[in-house]
């Protein structure tokens, strides 16, 4: 299984804060039960900040306001690459974030109870100095964009550097590879929901420190994270649901990895949205945004205390009846610093 993983993560053949994130919408809609399906419900993009000094926290990723039916099943492999270019210094503080991040899941969901389910993700982390770095630069140039220091740094880097008064407290330079935490959760619809939508899934986990908290594939403690998800048709499109939207809200709670112990604290509010237009009959298209706070709060560097947003642009098509493969860009905004320049998201989802 890590053979596995550790060869689907290698990056050579991977080809302020906005929490209001519309979550008490009351938009009408027809009110469904808490059921699984695909066609009716619009389904979140999997975006995942791979940051490096956020990836031990893991930050939930939404599956939808649907939970399974008992007895069923859903799995989900997921591979993300993002890559960023960011120094900055204040005071004491330094820092230096250069290379790719390469992130494989796992998930499996699995109804137990009517609007009750469990699920389990298991993920791999690498860090490595990338194979994308001329074809952003290149990028850059066709369409007049500002290259933000990428043609006068060294190509293929990994340079993964912090350090304060007290020294040097993260210095990575060389490839990482490692098992991730593994989440374990559950999921309740909400069967008396007064908004006439999708429902309302209250979903929680819990994070095992299976991962390495020296190569920052892993927290190395125990953290928890408790979230809502709703969805619903858009005010325009109540009959034809050709329009859907969805929105999360959540808690997560953690201690910070030791290394960084003296600026980091325990909470990171997070929430997404999305809109989604069911443009054909297996093919939807889907812009998101997803937000988050900061625990690294008393740093004085922007690119650790500022909140992440992270905006993505996709969609999912249905290839078989059981199957669908996700596929999505994802930016930062251009404003705040914590999200990396360009990622990329791929999924396939599997209804067993």
């Amino acid at each position: 299984m890590i053979t596995w993983f550790r060869l689907l993560c290698m990056p050579r053949s991977a080809i302020s804060t906005a929490l209001t994130c519309v979550f008490m919408v009351s938009w009408p809609a027809a009110a469904v039960s808490g059921e699984f399906d695909d066609d009716a419900v619009a389904m979140p993009l999997r975006i995942v900040n791979l940051n490096p000094f956020f990836v031990p926290y893991g930050v939930p990723v939404s599956v939808g306001t649907r939970t399974m039916s008992p007895g069923s099943s859903h799995l989900t492999f997921a591979v993300d690459t993002a890559s960023y270019l960011s120094s900055a210094a204040s005071g004491s503080e330094r820092l230096l974030l250069d290379g790719e991040t390469y992130r494989t899941s796992l998930m499996l969901r699995r109804g137990f109870r009517p609007r009750w389910e469990y699920f389990l993700e298991l993920s791999a982390v690498g860090y490595h100095g990338g194979v994308f770095d001329s074809f952003i630069e290149g990028w850059h140039d066709f369409f007049g964009l500002p290259q933000g220091g990428r043609d006068v740094v060294p190509h293929d880097r990994l340079a993964l550097i912090y350090g304060d008064g007290t020294g040097a407290r993260v210095n990575l330079q060389q490839d990482v590879f490692s098992l991730g935490d593994l989440a374990l959760g559950v999921g309740y619809a909400v069967p008396d929901w007064p908004i006439q939508n999708d429902g309302l899934t209250i979903r929680g986990n819990v994070k095992i420190p299976t991962g390495n908290a020296g190569s920052f594939t892993g927290l190395g403690r125990f953290s928890t994270s408790l979230w809502a998800e709703t969805s619903g048709a858009l005010p325009w499109s109540a009959e034809s649901r050709a329009w859907l939207y969805t929105a999360t809200l959540g808690l997560l709670v953690a201690e910070p990895p030791k290394r960084l112990s003296s600026m980091g604290g325990p909470f990171i509010g997070f929430g997404r949205a999305s809109a989604t237009w069911r443009a054909l009959s297996r093919l939807n298209l889907t812009v998101q945004v997803d937000v988050h706070s900061s625990p690294y709060s008393s740093s004085d560097l922007d690119v650790l205390a500022d909140p992440v947003i992270i905006l993505g642009f996709g969609g999912s098509i249905r290839v078989t009846d059981q199957a669908t493969l996700e596929i999505a860009v994802t930016e930062d905004d251009g404003l705040h610093r914590a999200a990396p320049d360009i990622g990329l998201h791929t999924a396939l989802r599997w209804r067993l």
